[in-house]
């Protein structure tokens, strides 16, 4: 799966070190910058049935469609067909007939004179989510964040002591730290590693690291695992790790724990990586919104991740 995902990217001479973790800077050139568009995801949302029907192939799928959102986002309160017609700009006739035909397939039950969401459509989230792939979802998810796309995101998985990494998406920053896909880094100095050991207790912390010396990459590296589990302690509080030049001095990175989705799996950590000097006060908080939506989105598909951004912004 690591192979099948790599993504390519054109890099220049520029690499001062590189150490057996596979961890350097390199400088992109200006002319082979790769062009970000942001997405904004909510700007979907149905609209009246002027526009959607013109422009639709089967306009009572389209319908059918606007009626199964227009309930899942009305606070898991049944609504009636005039209330329906009226919310989404259609004929009380055609909802009443596509509302009847929904409660039959058990996408819609009825409630009263109204209809909710049906138990049929908890079975085909169920079969969707079991097709998901993380790594896929992460890549879409980095393109469509307004202020993290311009920077390094990647996506790794906590193995004994050690991340491994699985996907990166590349920034617009002409100075980027790469960890190459595949590649270990110490848990213990990076941002990936410390989220993802704050989800375990002291015990196991000590456990996976019990005989194994800490890597020290710079003078900030934590030198013992005491040292460490004090920052594990912060990282708990705070909702987020930060590497702060403990893998590359004049380097930052953010990062939060993702939970696995099944039995047994990860955790799993995301982190966004850039120069210090460039991480004002302002810009991590809005780092650390984007962050908030990225752990949504692969923490639960079916979410839209909309209140995650407060999240951060809120500390």
């Amino acid at each position: 799966m690591l192979n099948a995902r790599r993504q390519a990217g054109q890099y220049a001479h520029f690499e001062p070190s590189e150490s057996r973790y596979g961890t350097r800077f390199s400088m992109l050139s200006k002319e082979n910058q790769p062009t970000m568009t942001a997405i904004d995801v909510d700007s979907a949302a149905p609209g009246g049935s002027a526009g959607v029907d013109s422009e639709s192939l089967a306009p009572a799928v389209t319908r059918a469609a606007g009626i199964l959102r227009l309930l899942a986002d009305n606070g898991g309160l049944a609504a009636g067909p005039s209330e329906l017609a009226r919310r989404l700009g259609l004929p009380k006739s055609s909802i009443a007939n596509i509302t009847s035909a929904l409660a039959d397939a058990g996408l819609l039950r009825r409630v009263g004179t109204g209809f909710a969401l049906g138990r049929r459509l908890a079975e085909l989230g169920g079969a969707y989510l079991a097709t998901v792939d993380e790594v896929q979802e992460f890549y879409e998810t980095c393109r469509e964040l307004a202020i993290a796309s311009e920077e390094t995101i990647q996506l790794a998985i906590l193995d004994g002591s050690e991340m491994t990494y699985l996907a990166r998406h590349d920034g617009q920053q002409p100075v980027r730290l790469t960890s190459q896909i595949g590649r270990r880094l110490g848990a213990s100095h990076t941002a990936t590693g410390k989220a993802a050991l704050a989800t375990l207790d002291d015990d196991e912390v000590r456990r996976r690291f019990e005989g194994r010396r800490l890597p020290v990459m710079t003078s900030r590296s934590h030198p013992t695992v005491g040292a460490l589990l004090e920052d594990l302690a912060v990282v708990r509080q705070r909702g987020y790790a930060i590497d702060d030049e403990e893998t590359v001095e004049g380097v930052v990175c953010y990062g939060v724990a993702i939970p696995g989705r099944r039995p047994g799996e990860g955790p799993y950590a995301a982190s966004i990586t850039l120069l210090k000097v460039r991480a004002t006060d302002a810009r991590e908080l809005l780092l650390l919104a984007d962050l908030n939506l990225l752990r949504a989105r692969l923490s639960d598909p079916l979410r839209a991740g909309r209140d995650a951004r407060g999240t951060a912004h809120s500390r």
